[in-house]
């Protein structure tokens, strides 16, 4: 009979001392008093009010998914068993660093509540501790093709009067599609370019991808630290298949006075790497861009411009 545990927190690898001193000082305690949930036929999501998907710890519903587009999630939710991980994060020049994910909350900035703008989409606004940065997530329900896609826009504002330099962004997922009718926390992962990289349920072959085709220089991977630092992404991390993350590091650069940066990306769900991929599991750079042009031109249609979590294992 297998057996699911916690694995101690000392096993975890720690994160850069110098660039990640202030993980641990939270500005504020999570709370996800206040989420809000999209849902069309095939995925239903929370997003709270740390900003980040999923309705808050283990509140359901993190991320559900149904192929066949009848509003009959299941039980396979990609993030809430366990100790969820989904989030994002802002590192610079200067020691700039502020993040939120969905288990540990927001250190360095404010939790706020998000707001539903339809029933597939909703928006989310916060800000550094320091009143440098203000971010806002925008997620929208789409499907392009046989891809159901969560798209999220992000937009980091400058509110100093002097430029934020050397801004990173990190985009990142632990997947656990198999743990709740297999009990495994384990997915089969897989960078399938810098645009894009999938975590897949070994049992269940369900599959989520994170993906983009900003321009802004960007690197997609696995990392078996569940790292918060875009740079680990940016370097190439691919650790390979476990109970790992996934995500896609940005080199942004400077942000001037008063001005902002425009990020699109997302995730795409599907039954399969395949279809959750875009229809193949090693994408065309031409499908991909082709993709990318079509998300961005229905984003513009619509209106749309841990503290380390204790590891899982099974013995």
């Amino acid at each position: 009979m297998r057996l699911v545990t916690e694995r101690s927190k000392s096993s975890v690898p720690f994160l850069t001392a110098a660039l990640f001193a202030g993980v641990l000082a939270f500005a504020s305690a999570p709370t996800f008093a206040s989420a809000v949930t999209m849902q069309d036929g095939f995925v239903q999501a929370g997003v709270n009010d740390v900003g980040t998907l999923g309705s808050g710890e283990n509140t359901p519903p993190g991320i559900l998914y149904d192929p066949t587009g009848t509003g009959n999630y299941g039980i396979n939710d990609f993030l809430t068993p366990g100790t969820p991980f989904e989030g994002f994060y802002v590192t610079g020049g200067g020691g700039f660093n502020f993040g939120c994910n969905n288990s540990g909350g927001c250190y360095d900035g404010t939790t706020a509540s998000p707001m539903s703008l339809s029933a597939t989409s909703a928006s989310w606004t916060g800000t550094s501790a320091d009143g440098a940065l203000t971010i806002t997530n925008t997620y929208t329900l789409t499907t392009l093709g046989g891809q159901s896609v969560i798209a999220i826009t992000t937009t980091l504002a400058n509110n100093t009067d002097s430029t934020l330099s050397g801004l990173q962004f990190l985009r990142t997922l632990d997947p656990d599609p198999d743990v709740n009718a297999y009990g495994s926390y384990d997915t089969n992962n897989s960078v399938l370019s810098n645009d894009q990289a999938c975590g897949t349920g070994s049992f269940s072959g369900e599959t989520i991808c994170i993906y983009s085709f900003s321009a802004f220089a960007h690197k997609a991977g696995v990392s078996a630290a569940w790292s918060q630092d875009p740079i680990t992404y940016l370097n190439g991390v691919n650790d390979g298949d476990g109970d790992w993350a996934i995500g896609i590091g940005f080199l942004l650069g400077d942000l001037g006075a008063g001005q902002s940066f425009t990020l699109d990306y997302g995730y795409g769900l599907g039954a399969s790497l395949d279809v959750a991929s875009g229809g193949t599991s090693v994408p065309e750079p031409s499908g991909l861009a082709m993709f990318g042009l079509g998300l961005l031109a229905l984003l513009g249609f619509a209106g749309i411009d841990a503290t380390r979590r204790a590891r899982r294992t099974a013995v």
